[in-house]
């Protein structure tokens, strides 16, 4: 009995620990919430470099992604420039990689800061996920975020250089008014996981913060024809579903982590409403009731997809 007591309380320690990180995650991403991806942003930014500025800009609370992607994107379009120091050795004054960092000043990054996993090992200027850590870590050590015009120009001592990131860090922010026509109602970009489909500006920026959290890494979709249900989000590019398996203890923690900080920010992203085992929480009723649905026999625990106990369905105004 005693070491069934022991399991059972390293498994509650695995869970707790699991979803404190979950939930640590998606609050360093967006808690303030973090400025949204413009339309500029989300089609000139490659997916993955955009996933990367927003989870390094979290080392440095309060730093603004859009001012690393503005350096990333004059320093190396975002790693598709083919001028020398980009992949492979250094520029005329030394700097390499896509943040073009001066070997000096890399140094003096690792002796200060610990770049976190998920790059080269060791650390390199030439891995993105690498640099661009490094180039946050930069930024707050001179003033970032409280005066990013300094943080900027140690970076690079040229005063237009100041002013070409601040200015394409506002083209990359989302200032459009919330309902702007053709902005967050139309399905004009490709959606992130791949499907072939489009969602709207809004739905893919909330994809970005929780793909940028680890929300979506057991699995995601988003578009979807929906043949069987006309009415469902899906294919108006509205709606994503993020996946976690109903017979694990940690993953429905996470999950109900996740939808409770969706609900939190729900206004941020527009979101209407949100299905998650067998519950439903909407923005016009902020409380989780049982999901109903006579299209999918709702509520009934055996009907694991039809009623939402393997997912989260978001759906977005």
């Amino acid at each position: 009995m005693k070491l069934v007591v022991v399991a059972v309380s390293a498994l509650l320690v695995v869970v707790v620990g699991s979803v404190a990180v979950a939930t640590a995650a998606l609050a360093d991403a967006t808690a303030t919430p973090a400025p949204r991806p413009s339309s500029t942003a989300l089609t000139d930014i490659p997916a993955d470099y955009l996933r990367r500025y927003q989870q390094a800009a979290t080392v440095c609370p309060g730093l603004d992604w859009a001012v690393l992607a503005a350096i990333g994107k004059i320093e190396s379009d975002h790693g598709r420039s083919d001028l020398p120091g980009v992949r492979s050795g250094e520029n005329p004054y030394g700097a390499a990689g896509v943040m073009q960092i001066l070997p000096t000043t890399w140094e003096e990054i690792l002796t200060r800061h610990h770049i976190p996993p998920g790059g080269a090992s060791p650390p390199s200027r030439y891995n993105p996920h690498d640099a661009i850590h490094a180039a946050a870590f930069y930024l707050c050590d001179n003033g970032a975020p409280a005066d990013p015009t300094r943080a900027i120009f140690a970076y690079n001592h040229v005063d237009s250089y100041v002013q070409q990131v601040l200015d394409g860090a506002a083209r990359y922010r989302q200032t459009d008014p919330p309902d702007a026509p053709g902005l967050d109602g139309q399905a004009v970009l490709p959606d992130p996981t791949g499907t072939g489909g489009h969602v709207t500006p809004r739905m893919h920026a909330l994809y970005q913060a929780l793909a940028s959290a680890g929300a979506t890494s057991s699995g995601a979709t988003c578009w979807d024809p929906h043949l069987h249900n006309p009415e469902s989000d899906h294919p108006r590019g509205k709606a994503c579903d993020l996946f976690y398996n109903p017979d694990d203890p940690t993953a429905v923690a996470r999950g109900w982590q996740i939808a409770q900080w969706l609900a939190t920010v729900h206004a941020a992203y527009r979101i209407r409403y949100l299905i998650w085992q067998g519950q439903i929480w909407s923005a016009q009723s902020p409380t989780w009731t049982t999901y109903r649905s006579d299209t999918y026999h709702c509520p009934d625990p055996n009907n694991i997809t039809g009623c939402h106990y393997d997912h989260i369905h978001i759906s977005v105004s």
